[in-house]
């Protein structure tokens, strides 16, 4: 698997840390599935404003978890723009398509 990084950034856009993952145990693969899906779900539009803030606090600890606790759900809220934790998602998938196109 690529590495996969997450930028976190202060109140001025400035990047201050940048955390790396480069493996994922199979378990966590399903979840990503999961998100996955109510991701395009959410795309298509027609959903409420629940289950859009589901998916978003679902996304985040998925995220916690494939980056290995290596910083806190409050961490992540605080210094992780929206836009970047969306493109880590994509990256997810991206790594987990690309591992089952090898086979």
């Amino acid at each position: 698997m690529k590495p996969i990084f997450i930028n976190f950034t202060d109140e001025n856009g400035e990047k201050t840390k940048t955390f790396t993952t480069c493996t994922m145990k199979t378990g966590i693969v399903d979840n990503i599935f999961d998100i996955a899906e109510r991701a395009e779900k959410l795309e298509k539009g027609n959903v409420t404003m629940s289950e859009v803030r589901s998916f978003n606090n679902d996304l985040k600890s998925l995220i916690l978890e494939v980056f290995k606790y290596q910083f806190s759900f409050e961490e992540l809220n605080e210094q992780v723009e929206q836009e970047e934790l969306m493109k880590v998602f994509k990256d997810i998938c991206n790594s987990i398509g690309g591992g089952l196109k090898k086979n």
